[in-house]
């Protein structure tokens, strides 16, 4: 199959077109690039303007057309920093969707670096050793840490070419005072995560993206080229030591813009941003410790075209990607121990949840990926427990937009936080204040489908909560038997269940009026245990 990946950046806008076949590497069919400059501006006052929008639409506009005419089956639009930290980022997603017919996803930092590790892991031998993948962008710039598989860090940090010159730079060449001042800000910025580098440690550096790319480019034809044309360098495996690069940002900082633009292996459309974007790497390399890096050529929109691919393959028991798949399980159980959640009781609220998804799917309709998030949503939908009794859905809902959630994008937090949020309580539409609909707010900002998601899932799972009110695990399984418009809930107890019962049927009433079918529950004959009170198909509809 063929598909693109568009890469919204705070500097660049980037296309990859690639086919991918089973068992076989992907194959790089095209690659496009324009400097809009989403970010400039917009870093610093975090509103997008309409002129530098207009821009981005054009390129998405043509990127579009290029992805169609080579017959693509899919593209994936993901923005970062720029979109990232713009109160109007909604105004930007709904021009890119009625414009250019595309759905941008906003990948919080975190996500970012781990496609990026994820792409770059594909390309690259670790020999078992340790590498630090840096990757600079226009408005961040991310750390990871890995052999090659799992990421052993990952950090994103609001530093980037564009936004530090924005900063800190003001004039043409920059004053000696500017670069100190600059140097000074990135040392004291990077302490934590030079810290986080030191305690995991690592063999070798690996630089990503155009500001390193173009780096580690003008830094070998200083050194061994002087001033010929290197145009078909190779931007894979290349490497400079901190000497070199140290030496190269000497050099720059001399020059002025039309001297930069010159400069062989440096992009001049770059020539701007490059003094701060050589003086962040050359900080970078020297607070952890790297006497070189070495280049990658692939990065983020690889990374999310991999890991699309991952999402959709089949899982086979020898197929060895299986792990990065499950990325996203072992963050909501991350977050979940963090905040010492019932470990038995959201287990089964799980499977409970799963079991009348899957008993249910010709009447909810709703995909597999839903299902995950089901699954996700009853592991932590008692975690703001951890911060109080009370109110603990909401509790909930915050501690899961304020943790970091790797392998989620921005719009999957939103909806899973949202399923928690309603997995007690009254529905949204049912606000009749201004208080209450304020409580809704987070709700209504969601696109409709996403909203019909919610209310679907959260419908589910409030039964499946109900199921073990008493936290005792008297029932141990559920199934579903749709017939018409009549819905009948079975349930396997291991002990007495009326509570867990009535409790299933009095968190039903969502399911009631979302799916429009009457609702029974009842107890499965042969499920009783000795000692049990004896029972008749219980129904409480």
């Amino acid at each position: 199959m063929k598909l693109a990946a568009i890469d919204i950046g705070s500097n660049s806008i980037h296309l990859v077109i690639v086919r991918a076949a089973e068992g076989q590497n992907l194959e790089i069919i095209d690659r496009e690039k324009e400097m809009v400059r989403l970010g400039a501006g917009t870093l610093r006052l975090h509103v997008l303007p309409k002129e530098t929008m207009d821009r981005a639409m054009v390129a998405l506009s043509r990127y579009r057309k290029m992805a169609e005419a080579n017959g693509v089956e899919r593209i994936i639009t993901t923005a970062t920093a720029a979109v990232r930290e713009a109160y109007n980022a909604d105004t930007f997603i709904e021009r890119v969707r009625k414009e250019v017919g595309l759905e941008v996803e906003v990948l919080p930092g975190v996500e970012e670096a781990r496609l990026i590790a994820l792409a770059v892991s594909e390309v690259t031998d670790f020999h078992g050793k340790r590498a630090l993948i840096i990757d600079i962008g226009g408005g961040s710039t991310e750390f990871i840490i890995t052999r090659g598989s799992e990421p052993e860090l990952l950090q994103s940090m609001r530093l980037g070419a564009v936004r530090l010159t924005e900063k800190f730079i003001t004039t043409d060449p920059a004053s000696r005072d500017e670069l100190q001042r600059l140097s000074t800000s990135i040392r004291a910025d990077l302490s934590r995560v030079v810290s986080e580098v030191h305690q995991v440690g690592f063999d070798f550096a690996i630089g990503t993206s155009g500001t390193v790319l173009n780096l580690v480019r003008a830094a070998i034809q200083a050194h061994s080229f002087g001033e010929e044309d290197t145009s078909g360098f190779e931007s894979f495996n290349q490497s400079v030591t901190l000497d070199q690069l140290k030496r190269l940002n000497r050099r720059l900082a001399k020059m002025n813009l039309r001297e930069r633009a010159k400069v062989p292996g440096l992009e001049k459309q770059r020539a701007d941003i490059i003094v701060a974007g050589g003086v962040l790497l050359e900080t970078i390399l020297t607070e952890v410790g790297a006497e070189s890096i070495t280049t990658c050529d692939w990065s983020l929109r690889e990374g999310v075209v991999l890991d699309f691919l991952r999402q959709i393959a089949p899982v086979r028991e020898d197929a060895a990607p299986v792990q990065l798949l499950d990325v996203r399980t072992r963050s909501v159980l991350s977050v979940a121990r963090r905040y010492e959640y019932d470990e038995k009781h959201s287990h089964l609220v799980a499977r409970l949840a799963q079991r009348i998804f899957d008993d249910t799917l010709d009447l909810h309709g709703m995909t597999s990926q839903d299902r995950k998030l089901l699954e996700y949503a009853a592991l932590l939908h008692d975690i703001g427990y951890h911060i109080a009794p009370n109110n603990h859905h909401r509790h909930s809902v915050y501690l899961i937009k304020n943790s970091e959630m790797p392998g989620f994008t921005g719009n999957e937090i939103a909806v899973l936080a949202a399923v928690v949020r309603y997995h007690r309580g009254s529905m949204p539409g049912k606000a009749r204040d201004n208080r209450s609909r304020r409580e809704h707010e987070d709700f209504r900002a969601l696109d409709r489908a996403h909203r019909s998601t919610v209310l679907r899932l959260a419908a589910i799972l409030q039964i499946a909560d109900g199921l073990d009110r008493t936290h005792r695990q008297s029932i141990s399984d559920v199934r579903c038997e749709v017939e018409g418009s009549s819905v009948r809930f079975i349930v396997a107890a291991t002990s007495e269940c009326d509570v867990e019962l009535w409790s299933g049927d009095r968190k039903a009433d969502w399911f009631r009026e979302i799916f429009r079918v009457e609702v029974t529950f009842e107890r499965e004959r042969e499920a009783e245990v000795p000692g049990a009170k004896p029972s008749v198909a219980r129904s409480l509809g």
